[in-house]
């Protein structure tokens, strides 16, 4: 299997060791490369990762001054090489074999999104009233102003070709949670096709979401848009 996983973190020492072990554990192939995104982690992330790379090569970390979450994931996909791109949570919400079935659908099209919205989506923990809120609304508001087809943009678990992934990279500004957004607008626009996929979902403790994030969301939207707006005037 030809495929680069890119796990962006933060401070995740009490997380990502256990998500590591459990990827490493489930997807042996030799050929399958896990790329950690450090984002100046203020804990002990990097030792907890430099201890799993000590065993295992597949396991790449690369360190960047403070970037947010989309911006080391961006800079993390300059790096791969692989037939696909998958980008994963640290927290481990997404199973490994739900992001191998997430890699096997991907194949059928230009990529693959899971989707924790869908009918079929299995979510075992259940998430907090305020987190559920935040999110339903997120998701409709970034559907009309985007005009994106998908009922979860911000699941962490994505499979795109290398095509995509090429043809996209250069075009992207969003370095916060919007990444996600912005991802998937700059595909539709170039024509590619995603599939939506339902997973399994497993809420995990630490992911905390306070009031204030929901306005904070709004406004990295409306910026994000009227970014994108200005973009295509330019040319």
């Amino acid at each position: 299997m030809d495929l680069d996983i890119v796990m962006p973190a933060y401070n995740e020492e009490h997380r990502i060791g256990r998500t590591l072990a459990a990827y490493r554990d489930v997807i042996a192939d030799p050929d399958v490369g896990f790329w950690v995104a450090l984002d100046d982690p203020e804990d002990a992330t990097p030792d907890v990762v430099e201890a799993h790379r000590a065993e295992d090569p597949r396991v790449r970390p690369l360190r960047y001054p403070k970037l947010g979450k989309g911006g080391v994931i961006i800079e993390t996909l300059w790096h791969c090489r692989a037939e696909h791109v998958a980008v994963v949570d640290a927290d481990g919400a997404t199973p490994p074999a739900e992001l191998l079935r997430l890699a096997a659908a991907a194949r059928a099209a230009d990529g693959a999104i899971a989707s924790r919205r869908h009918p079929a989506a299995v979510l075992p923990a259940r998430r907090t009233l305020l987190r559920r809120g935040m999110s339903a609304g997120f998701s409709v508001g970034v559907r009309r102003l985007f005009g994106l087809p998908y009922l979860d943009t911000q699941c962490g678990a994505k499979v795109l070709s290398r095509r995509l992934v090429s043809a996209v990279l250069p075009r992207l500004s969003a370095t916060d949670f919007l990444f996600d957004v912005d991802l998937l607008a700059t595909a539709q626009e170039q024509g590619f096709r995603l599939i939506e996929v339902p997973t399994i979902w497993i809420d995990k403790e630490g992911s905390n979401v306070r009031g204030g994030d929901a306005a904070r969301m709004a406004a990295s939207a409306l910026r994000l848009y009227r970014r994108r707006r200005a973009g295509r005037r330019g040319g």
